[in-house]
């Protein structure tokens, strides 16, 4: 009997030594330290939520989704388990692909009604992109966003009449909301539409381009419309209402001409950069309608329209400001280029891609201009040619040629130097 209270002492001695030990101590502040961590991430222990889900389930359905008042229907709860702020959640969200939202939405009813509120923020959607969403994702933000968000809107008026995995499969379309977005005419800042494929057109009516425009015509600053093969020139003249644009781009479009392009640029004062690409409508006379409205332009490319004559390019000399000129796939003779180093002596950038009748005399000429970038892609050189052109052309920092194992020797001349 005394054997046997012995070893009881001993045993119990020895647990309590357990206990007492520093390793068992961090092991414990270790768990208490993970607990604290759950409850400030996901606001309730999950024990806890499921035990409310079933003794509160007729409560909850006549709760309101609304989440300020939700949160303050709980303040006791938000004393033992304090919520993350709502802007950081939103700031969380904003982060993540829509799918990702719906599986964090499943961590507490504090994130689901977060979620569900993202659908009319516009903050989380101010950066609109098709392409982000998959088809039935786009269609539910397209249902349920569109009947607050102006933009998703205008994006649900585009596709309307197309089948919605037709269109992502086709069609990339991007919007983003200016800073004002609030106000009247102040919408957006950007509205791209492009094809994800070549030789494909997208669907853009004259009407819906109007109505873009009519709702941000004091905030747009960028838009591009690629392939609008729907479009006809006079639907492309709303484009000058939006008096603050600083870039237009408009490709692979037959039905635009001189004088639509002459009413955009006679309203619109502040542009930097037009691009018009593969536009077969248009003449030489465009020469002289961009040289005498765009004066602060900065970058021209007019490039895959080979029905234009260079020679009469000497208009552009007007533009001061002038930097960027792409001609990329036009004719360009020795007597066309001779007109561009004289009158474009300003230029720091030029774009020669597929300009096939380019050749070593070309290049002396080139040599006129105090160019920083060109691009001879396309074009058969000897390598002793450009080797020359590289050496007596001191200010280039980029070339671009049509042969790798010669483009890597040039950019190593062009580092040596520096």
């Amino acid at each position: 009997m005394q054997k046997q209270t012995q070893l009881t002492k001993f045993f119990s001695k020895k647990a309590k030594e357990q206990q007492e030990s520093p390793i068992r101590t961090k092991l414990n502040d270790f768990v208490r330290f993970k607990v604290y961590i759950w409850q400030m991430l996901f606001c309730t222990p999950p024990t806890q939520e499921i035990q409310g889900k079933t003794e509160n389930l007729n409560a909850k359905k006549k709760c309101s989704n609304n989440l300020d008042n939700w949160i303050r229907k709980s303040s006791l709860q938000q004393k033992k388990w304090p919520f993350l702020p709502k802007n950081l959640m939103y700031q969380i969200y904003k982060f993540l692909q829509l799918r990702e939202c719906a599986t964090c939405s499943q961590v507490c009813k504090f994130w689901m009604i977060c979620y569900n509120d993202i659908y009319f923020s516009y903050s989380f959607f101010r950066e609109f992109e098709t392409s982000r969403f998959n088809e039935k994702e786009l269609a539910t933000v397209l249902k349920r966003s569109s009947k607050q968000l102006k933009h998703i809107k205008k994006v649900r008026d585009i596709i309307k009449g197309q089948k919605i995995s037709s269109f992502l499969e086709k069609t990339e379309l991007r919007t983003m909301l200016s800073d004002n977005s609030q106000q009247q005419g102040s919408l957006l800042e950007l509205f791209k539409l492009e094809p994800k494929k070549q030789y494909t057109s997208v669907f853009l009516t004259d009407k819906d381009l109007n109505s873009i425009c009519k709702e941000s015509y004091k905030s747009l600053q960028y838009i591009q419309l690629i392939s609008c093969q729907f479009m006809t020139g006079k639907g492309f003249e709303v484009i000058g209402k939006c008096s603050q644009l600083s870039l237009i781009n408009i490709q692979s479009n037959c039905n635009l001409k001189d004088e639509n392009i002459k009413i955009i640029l006679e309203q619109v004062q502040e542009l930097k950069t037009l691009m018009l690409l593969k536009c077969d409508g248009l003449t030489n006379q465009v020469f002289e309608i961009i040289g005498n409205h765009s004066k602060k332009l900065e970058r021209l490319d007019i490039g895959c329209n080979p029905q234009l004559d260079l020679i009469k390019c000497s208009p552009l000399k007007r533009i001061e400001s002038l930097q960027s000129f792409s001609i990329k796939e036009n004719i360009v003779t020795n007597e066309a280029l001779e007109i561009i180093t004289t009158n474009l002596y300003k230029l720091h950038s030029l774009n020669l891609e597929g300009c096939l009748e380019i050749n070593g005399y070309s290049l002396l000429q080139i040599q006129k201009l105090n160019l920083q970038r060109i691009n001879l892609k396309k074009i058969q050189f000897k390598e002793e040619e450009i080797y020359n052109f590289i050496l007596n052309t001191k200010s280039i920092k980029l070339l671009l040629v049509n042969n790798n194992l010669l483009s890597t020797r040039v950019e190593k001349i062009i580092l040596s130097r520096q």
